[in-house]
């Protein structure tokens, strides 16, 4: 089947092709710990990943850390940042506390985070394209600017593989990449458009073309297919 473009004769709601394109331009934007080249060298990984051998040897090995190596990279990231990006995207379900926190000490847990929200958010709006059949944006400019390395003031340790607000009101999925906030929004903005889209998401009945049971009913499952521990 031939790529097309979001504008395409398939019958997509336009707020996708808006939503994800904005995101997608700011995913490259200077962030708080990692500048645009940095972000944009981390989205190129993240492609690369599904080519990579290690990872594809990995996917196969009963446990990925049986298998050595060094991925096939593109970029000039710290080697913990690639490993990071590329199991992230290949093999998420098997990852462990403690390959998180020798990443972590590595990274440091705000990087960590940085990076993690990155390649959760592209992972999420390229899915959608070649699930479609569309053909992938191009890698976003990179934006200029040094990383402000401001760390916010209210998060601490709850029990979580790392910080997050201290904010119990909050649930846990939405606490998760509070650490870094100014990027985590971009997260928050993609699970706006493709799940709750509003407020509405705290209303039981809703009117869409999936009823809330329907759509809680393919949310799950997604997340049993992905192997999502949360």
């Amino acid at each position: 089947m031939a790529l097309t473009e979001y504008d395409s004769e398939l019958d997509i709601d336009p707020m996708f092709a808006t939503t994800h394109r904005e995101v997608w331009q700011r995913l490259g934007e200077c962030g708080t710990w990692w500048t645009g080249a940095q972000r944009v060298a981390a989205m190129s990984e993240a492609r690369a990943a599904f080519e990579c051998q290690l990872c594809s040897e990995r996917s196969h090995a009963l446990s990925p850390s049986m298998i050595e190596g060094t991925h096939d990279s593109v970029s000039e990231l710290p080697r913990q940042a690639v490993d990071l990006v590329h199991r992230l995207t290949t093999d998420p379900g098997r990852l462990t506390q403690e390959w998180a926190n020798a990443t972590i000490d590595a990274l440091g847990e705000e990087r960590y985070v940085e990076l993690a929200i990155i390649v959760c958010t592209q992972y999420v709006i390229e899915s959608f394209a070649k699930c479609l059949g569309l053909a992938l944006l191009e890698l976003p400019t990179p934006g200029d600017g040094a990383p402000s390395q401001v760390r916010p003031t209210d998060v601490g340790d709850v029990g979580a593989w790392v910080s997050q607000t201290l904010d119990k009101a909050l649930a846990n999925v939405s606490r998760a990449g509070s650490l870094v906030p100014d990027t985590e929004v971009l997260w928050r903005d993609i699970v706006q458009c493709h799940y709750s889209r509003g407020p509405e998401f705290a209303e039981l009945v809703w009117n869409r073309a999936l009823s809330r049971p329907q759509t809680e009913l393919v949310a799950s499952t997604v997340s049993s297919l992905n192997e999502c521990f949360y």
